[in-house]
């Protein structure tokens, strides 16, 4: 591998000289968002995570956090912080909660580095209370929402509403089956007009196609865990692509929220029609498909690979 020859033109790092700046009371708002199943921000609602009061340990691990900023981040100076307010915002029918972190203080330089500590930690630290029930959490949308004081006055970072309706997701696994019971993954299949997958026992039948959505699994593996972690661990209770009898399993779009009638596409060219929500048990027992699973007649065939972008049309 050829030499990168150093830019001796860098500049050197160096800490920012503030002596000459006066002293201005100032503030600075962080926040983020932590994504997770519904089930788990129950658990966290309610109290009933494994560890315990996970809004309590996460809102003192970020208190702390800002005020170790200087130590994590080497250029900034160490400030004299007179307030750390860390507030929790867990919306109902959610898969996120928002943290919001303010940092207020007398000093030369602003605070939102601060801000940043405290959110960043709080969000990290409620990853590490839920993750033995969850961890498919992600921490995302870091941002500085408005800062005061200094020079520069005060900054407002513009908001804009985010559609939450979840239009558009992927195919995770094609799962085929020659019996009714479960089915097994495939590389690709092909979906035939007004039959369903081919070599598939449902081919021709008044439901053609069954859908699973990941979140559906992975809710039921937080309720599992909630209740015996221990025995899920030394079990290995697992749910696999197909072994609820799906053919698609899905990501990211909000099957639930489909009625008959609607049409999906996948991929370029394959549309389908949703035909039934949810169906009878037909033994004792607990089954995903028949509570949040969704079948289909196929209105325009094709071939469906894993991968495969899905979306409501």
């Amino acid at each position: 591998m050829p030499e990168v020859p150093y830019d001796t033109n860098i500049s050197p790092i160096r800490m920012i000289d503030v002596s000459a700046k006066g002293e201005t009371v100032r503030e600075a708002v962080a926040a983020c968002k932590i994504y997770m199943n519904p089930v788990t921000l129950e658990l966290i609602r309610t109290g009933k995570t494994i560890k315990g009061d996970v809004l309590a340990v996460a809102e003192t691990a970020g208190i702390l956090a800002a005020k170790e900023t200087p130590r994590f981040i080497p250029m900034c100076h160490p400030l004299l912080l007179t307030n750390i307010a860390i507030d929790f915002y867990l919306p109902s029918n959610e898969n996120y909660m928002e943290v919001t972190a303010k940092v207020r203080g007398t000093g030369k330089t602003g605070f939102e580095m601060e801000a940043f500590m405290a959110a960043s930690i709080t969000a990290i630290n409620i990853y590490d209370m839920c993750k033995a029930i969850d961890k498919g959490m992600y921490i995302s949308e870091l941002r500085l929402l408005r800062k005061t004081g200094g020079k520069s006055g005060t900054y407002e970072a513009e908001m804009k509403e985010k559609n939450v309706e979840k239009k558009q997701g992927k195919i995770l696994a094609v799962s085929i089956g020659e019996d009714f019971g479960s089915k097994k993954p495939v590389d690709k299949a092909v979906l035939e007009r007004d039959q369903g997958l081919i070599g598939d026992s449902h081919i021709g039948s008044i439901r053609q196609v069954s859908l699973l959505a990941q979140e559906t699994i992975d809710k039921m593996m937080v309720a599992l865990k909630s209740i015996s972690p221990e025995k899920v661990i030394s079990q290995d209770i697992h749910i696999e692509p197909g072994d609820s009898a799906e053919n698609i399993l899905t990501s990211g779009l909000n099957l639930t929220s489909l009625n008959v009638g609607d049409r999906i596409k996948i991929g370029k060219e394959i549309i389908l029609e949703i035909c039934q929500i949810g169906k009878m048990f037909h033994k004792p027992g607990f089954y995903l498909l028949p509570l949040e699973g969704v079948f289909a007649n196929v209105v325009h065939g094709g071939t469906i690979h894993p991968g495969d972008t899905i979306l409501i049309e």
